[in-house]
């Protein structure tokens, strides 16, 4: 699989300008929240329409249709990475975890808490995995991703610019009603095959059993799946997926709650507090 993309939202977004994509470490190309000029912001912000447009997201809303502009350059230009040191203020509301930070989804209605040591990014950011598909606009496709994105810093030194990052959660949708335990199964099992699988080889991947979850009035399954990596630069040599799907808040969808990170080496979130992010998801008031 491929490491991950972060496409801010289409058309103009707020703040910083949107991001494109750099080649990277794996199977693929990788991509984030990026730094970039001024002069660059029109083709990026076509590359980010066309990706979302010209492939599905799994998971994801489809984006509104419009026509991007005859001036923008047909390619993107690699750049920067840029390390998440704020929260991005728009994502926030109110917690219920003391001394935590709620991150709202007002596209999914739902929230949950993060520590203080990760942060939200901007509601319309897009994080997730491609894969090299010749059919598809720029080469690749996407495998997964999911919004209402919370990050836990980035590596150090040279690894800095090489996802998967040390910490990554959000929120997608099946799209319809399925067997959560299932459900839940399936989208662990997707996202560390995505995240960790790399050049050296597929991660080794081992699921629990489907667990009842309820929180928040919500219901469905958990499952956590703990990987083995395989040795790359800049990969942890373990990790940790956490897979809830439960039935959306207005029903008639189940909704995906995903949160992985390192569990070796010292870079990586408290993995107990993914119990915690999770407990906190509710309904978004």
């Amino acid at each position: 699989m491929t490491p991950p993309h972060s496409f801010p939202p289409p058309g103009p977004p707020p703040g910083p300008p949107p991001g494109s994509y750099r080649p990277g470490q794996g199977r693929g190309v990788a991509a984030a929240v990026l730094s970039v000029a001024a002069a660059l912001v029109v083709g990026i912000v076509v590359l980010t329409v066309v990706m979302l447009r010209g492939a599905e997201l799994p998971g994801l809303p489809p984006a509104a249709d419009s026509s991007p502009s005859p001036s923008a350059s047909p390619s993107p230009s690699p750049v920067t990475l840029s390390t998440p040191t704020a929260d991005a203020p728009e994502a926030l509301t109110e917690a219920t975890v003391a001394n935590w930070k709620g991150v709202a989804v007002p596209d999914y209605g739902v929230a949950y808490d993060i520590p203080q040591t990760w942060f939200a990014a901007d509601p319309g950011v897009i994080t997730g995995f491609e894969e090299p598909d010749p059919d598809a606009p720029f080469g690749y496709s996407p495998t997964v991703a999911m919004s209402g994105v919370a990050e836990y810093g980035a590596r150090r030194g040279p690894c800095h610019t090489y996802p998967p990052g040390p910490g990554t959660a959000g929120i997608s949708a099946e799209g319809e009603p399925v067997d959560t335990a299932e459900a839940a199964a399936r989208t662990a099992q997707r996202w560390a095959d995505a995240a960790y699988s790399n050049d050296s080889g597929t991660a080794e991947v081992e699921l629990g059993e489907p667990e009842p979850f309820t929180a928040g009035g919500l219901a469905g399954h958990q499952v956590r799946a703990t990987v083995q990596v395989p040795e790359f630069e800049c990969y942890p040599a373990e990790a940790e997926v956490r897979a809830v799907s439960f039935t959306a808040p207005e029903g008639g969808d189940v909704y995906h709650f995903v949160v992985y990170g390192d569990t070796s080496g010292d870079e990586g979130p408290n993995p107990a507090d993914f119990d915690t992010m999770i407990a906190s998801l509710r309904p978004l008031a």
